[in-house]
């Protein structure tokens, strides 16, 4: 009888033990850590699903695109590329404090985005478009043309700093982006025909002294937008407003793109760029 009940304790414990042991794994028992448990979800989903290949896959996706779909500024500064998804029915091009100059006059304080946050831009069809200025003592005016037409799709009132441009929805197609006075300020546009904007995002990038960005991010919050990421970087330009260490911010607001637009002046004015 002792024997008969010790094998059948024996084969209930090591049923329970087997059924609880992928667990025992995957989420080690830390009593009253709560982070272990946390980081063990991701890696017992990759499992589930195929292996730690997709927790770096995945990883990989959040580091460039963000959780929202929307790129990263860290992705934005080192490509110059933004990629949206149909989340966002609107976006703010940004001209950048010496947007006007050459590489070479080494006054532009992104190699990637040196004219325009970003320099390549790809929206869903029905996006709504506009131009803030942030390049002072300049009169700005895009030219956007059609790739496949040569025509001019959308020529924008003129823009003085610190204010905005007005809206345009351009017809799917590829576009390239210029200035009517400064030949070195080039972009492009692309706006996809299987991808319909159908959120209530706008979005957009800025930049600002990373001493700064403390206030900078309050400012936004308080002005009805949010910061999605943000990027640090050290500009090198021989300019020294603009030199040292600065931030990209990408935002997100969900009022329409003309109250941002009105909303980003104040923000824009007050940078500490000449």
């Amino acid at each position: 009888m002792t024997r008969k009940d010790t094998g059948c304790f024996s084969s209930s414990f090591d049923r329970v033990f087997l059924a609880f042991l992928p667990i025992m794994l995957l989420a080690p028992f830390s009593f009253g850590l709560e982070q272990p448990y946390q980081s063990s979800l991701p890696l017992a989903l990759a499992v589930s699903n195929g292996g730690l290949n997709s927790v770096n896959t995945t990883n990989a996706a959040i580091a460039s695109s963000g959780i929202s779909g929307i790129p990263t500024a860290k992705s934005v500064y080192e490509t110059g590329t933004m990629s949206l998804p149909a989340t966002v029915n609107g976006f703010i091009i940004y001209i950048p404090d010496e947007a006007h100059h050459l590489l070479t006059d080494n006054k532009t304080m992104s190699l990637r985005n040196a004219h325009y946050i970003p320099s390549s831009l790809i929206v869903p069809v029905a996006t709504a478009l506009a131009f803030v200025h942030g390049d002072p003592n300049h009169i700005h005016v895009e030219i956007v043309k059609d790739n496949t037409t040569g025509k001019v799709a959308w020529q924008t009132t003129p823009v003085t700093h610190p204010g905005g441009s007005d809206i345009k929805v351009l017809a799917p197609g590829s576009y390239s982006v210029s200035d009517l006075k400064y030949a070195p300020m080039t972009g492009t546009i692309k706006v996809e025909s299987n991808v319909h904007a159908n959120g209530n995002l706008v979005v957009g990038g800025f930049f600002c002294p990373t001493a700064s960005v403390g206030k900078y991010k309050a400012n936004f919050a308080a002005a009805g937008f949010q910061i999605l990421s943000e990027h640090n970087f050290l500009s090198k330009v021989v300019q020294k407003d603009i030199a040292g260490p600065t931030t990209l911010l990408i935002y997100s607001t969900t009022m329409p793109i003309q109250d941002a637009l009105v909303k980003l002046k104040p923000l824009v004015a007050s940078l500490p760029y000449l």
